[in-house]
């Protein structure tokens, strides 16, 4: 099941067993290239109170995840043995300079020539949500009255367009028919909820679908088939495998002992060890 977050937001979730464990849950998908053969990737992500792990396996995956607690996002490279963490504070500062930053583009722009503008504003509204945030590209969710079963689970297909393109097929099984699903929704929240400033500043104000956070809301469930497209074509998969309840010990979503914060940039020079 893909967590499609930012350039921050990758891949969601081995099983952990220990005397301090609680009851929680475990969700296992492959993610499938449907044009060439690449290994598929395995994801792994475990929920328990709040509380979220994520792994990933597969090409250039090794040595990342994600832990989320206390609504602070913690991603880790297990190579480097360095961590950052992305909280609420974090975002809210970052979203405030990137809305600043297009502020700025766009006062530089209504200098330009009339093509160089034009130029400007679609590559503006490609990559960050246009100058304003109504020349953004607008997703659109759509439910297709069609169903499939995923892992033994009946889940209903929308169809996701941007401008009119068709990008995504996302199939939400009900919350409560997923083992654990209301624990994988309530976190989904808390997660999007964090992260609003960030994803506003990129033209979201009053566009209900314009991330991922707002397609959960609108499917109203727990996506466990994703499907993106391209020119109509179908072009990876992601797939849930495993869904059940599992005990997660504490310790899984603690930063390993002897990491070293590395902290965000915030623009040029700025990243600190």
């Amino acid at each position: 099941m893909r967590m499609p977050f930012l350039p921050i937001v990758a891949a969601l979730t081995s099983t952990l067993v220990a005397t301090a464990a609680c009851a929680g849950v475990y969700f296992e998908s492959t993610d499938k290239n449907l044009v060439t053969a690449e290994k598929p990737v395995t994801s792994k992500t475990w929920f328990d109170g709040g509380r979220m792990r994520s792994e990933s396996t597969g090409k250039d995956e090794d040595g990342n995840l994600t832990i989320f607690k206390n609504r602070a996002m913690y991603t880790i490279d297990t190579r480097s043995k360095t961590y950052r963490v992305i909280d609420k504070a974090t975002v809210d500062k970052m979203g405030a300079q990137f809305a600043e930053a297009r502020k700025k583009m766009a006062a530089q722009m209504a200098s330009m020539p009339p093509e160089r503008r034009a130029m400007m504003e679609k590559m503006m509204g490609q990559t960050m949500g246009g100058a304003g945030a109504a020349a953004g590209p607008v997703r659109t969710l759509k439910n297709t009255g069609r169903a499939e079963t995923v892992a033994g689970i009946r889940c209903t297909v929308w169809e996701a367009t941007v401008n009119g393109q068709k990008e995504q097929e996302l199939c939400a099984a009900d919350a409560g028919s997923l083992p654990g699903g209301d624990e994988a929704m309530k976190t989904f929240r808390e997660i999007g909820a964090m992260l609003k400033g960030f994803t506003e500043s990129f033209g979201a104000r009053g566009k209900k679908s314009s991330t991922p956070w707002n397609d959960l809301e609108t499917i109203n469930g727990v996506p466990i088939l994703t499907r993106d497209f391209e020119h109509g074509k179908a072009t990876s998969e992601t797939r849930l495998v495993v869904a059940r309840k599992e005990s997660v010990p504490d310790s899984a979503f603690e930063v390993p002992a002897g990491y070293k914060e590395k902290k965000i940039s915030m623009g040029p020079g700025s990243d600190e060890d």
